[in-house]
């Protein structure tokens, strides 16, 4: 039975430890004094007793991993309401969101006219087709702009990118954050053309299986899988330590692995590294000098989240949220109105109230922006931007909570998955260790568990089973 650590308790480390826990002396070493990482429960004080989450709120559901750990788990699938939609701002006020988009770029143009105008729309349809790119990649926004306008980019791709990265879609690469664009760009064909077949598609799928919702939850939040993890890797024998940071690292002449904590050395034959990209960075500066250089690399974004329970003064909420434009002179830059989006938390709050979500920073905040204010003046902030922004100044907070998220969001910027290959190239010349999380394929939580799996897979192998499959094809 080999000796495997892990280190770092995120929703990363936890899905490798529950996999190899049946047949490995498993442990979690984890710096704080929780688990989840980026997923992060709270009941504001009693207020929301089943819990909402602090941190991601929600998984794809055309993905199977979530779905399919979730349901191993034992926890039930919850959806959004169908009855509620998100509006972007533009133009100084509130607009529906077009449906019929791949990440804010539209097959046909008209979809668009209400919410970009005539002159951003015959822009669109006057596509620039642009040099063939086969082997280098480009931000989505500096692509996108060329090739349909800065409107499009400024008013509804770049929000929509900065809710899942919160960063600005000029930055981004498009290889790893809307690869299902690479076509037009490797080709230099049109990427209205494009979109349009890829709903076509998508249209087709929809009308051979019964239509699902974009999105998952689970009743008490997300972050659920947290403490059902937790207690399945315990149940399998895994040992979990939280307050237990890793302050060195060492390999051995004999191959194996030595973790200093503050309880002491830890002896492993593999080293799972489930921390951010720079923790990573630190930890193998002198065991894997190749790898921390290029984990180093990896920038990140810092964000915080204020959810607040809403006396409402104004009659009913409606909508899903809203999403706002890093060129809108706003100190938010987006707000979930969570009671509306998801029915099991309505049915938990007092008639005439809501529990919303406002999101604060970007990637590239200058210093000062924001993180400096106390909790109190962040919220103040917030709330009185989304005042002015819903045009509800008669709703109040009953409670609230901040949370600060710093160095949480890596940032994908163009080149990022050619440099996560050989990264993996060069860790797979070093047995016993491997490297999950959101640094490396992407953020979300489905992309997460997947890499998370077939690390956990590989090192399930017979010690003389020689695979074909490398770190390369993660």
């Amino acid at each position: 039975m080999s000796r495997m650590t892990i280190v770092g308790g995120g929703i990363s480390g936890l899905a490798v430890a529950h996999r190899l826990a049946v047949s490995h002396e498993v442990t979690v070493l984890e710096a704080g004094d929780r688990l989840g990482g980026c997923l992060k429960s709270t009941t504001l004080g009693g207020h929301v007793g089943v819990g909402l989450d602090l941190g991601a709120e929600a998984s794809l559901v055309r993905r199977p991993e979530t779905r399919e750990l979730a349901a191993e788990l034992g926890l039930d699938l919850e959806f959004p309401s169908p009855h509620h939609s998100s509006q972007v701002l533009a133009a100084g006020r509130l607009q529906a969101i077009p449906k019929r988009t791949v990440m804010g770029v539209p097959g046909d143009p008209e979809v668009v006219r209400d919410l970009l105008g005539d002159a951003a729309t015959a822009r669109i349809a006057a596509e620039v087709l642009t040099p063939a790119l086969a082997d280098s990649d480009t931000s989505v926004g500096e692509f996108l702009a060329a090739r349909l306008g800065d409107d499009l980019v400024d008013t509804l791709v770049d929000p929509l990118l900065s809710g899942v990265y919160a960063g600005r879609c000029r930055d981004l690469s498009l290889a790893a954050t809307v690869p299902a664009l690479l076509p037009a760009v490797a080709e230099g064909t049109s990427v209205l053309d494009l979109v349009t077949a890829l709903l076509s598609a998508r249209d087709d799928q929809a009308a051979a299986s019964d239509a699902a919702p974009v999105f998952m939850s689970l009743v008490g939040g997300i972050s659920r899988l947290i403490p059902a993890l937790e207690s399945a890797i315990t149940a399998a024998g895994g040992q979990i330590r939280t307050n237990s940071p890793v302050t060195a690292v060492q390999r051995r002449d004999d191959g194996t692995w030595t973790l200093t904590t503050p309880e002491g050395e830890d002896t492993a034959d593999t080293v799972v590294f489930a921390t951010p990209a720079p923790v990573t960075a630190g930890l193998l500066a002198e065991a894997a000098p190749g790898p921390a250089r290029r984990l180093r690399a990896v920038p990140y974004a810092s964000t915080a989240l204020v959810v607040a329970l809403l006396d409402l003064g104004d009659g009913p909420l409606t909508g899903s949220g809203f999403l706002v434009p890093a060129t809108a002179d706003t100190f938010i830059k987006a707000s979930t109105f969570a009671s509306n989006k998801w029915p099991w938390l309505a049915e938990r709050l007092p008639e005439g109230t809501a529990l919303i979500r406002m999101s604060v920073g970007r990637f590239g905040d200058a210093p000062g922006t924001w993180q400096e204010l106390d909790d109190t003046a962040l919220r103040d902030r917030a709330f009185a931007d989304w005042q002015e922004i819903t045009g509800r100044t008669g709703d109040r907070i009953i409670v609230s909570q901040v949370q600060r998220w710093d160095d949480a969001l890596p940032q994908y910027l163009p080149g990022h998955l050619g440099a996560m290959a050989d990264l993996d190239a060069e860790i797979e010349s070093i047995p016993g260790l491997e490297l999950v999380g959101s640094a490396y394929a992407g953020v979300g939580i489905p992309a997460c568990l997947a890499r998370a799996e077939t690390v956990a897979q590989r090192l399930s192998r017979p010690a003389d089973h020689h695979p074909t499959e490398t770190k390369e094809t993660l």
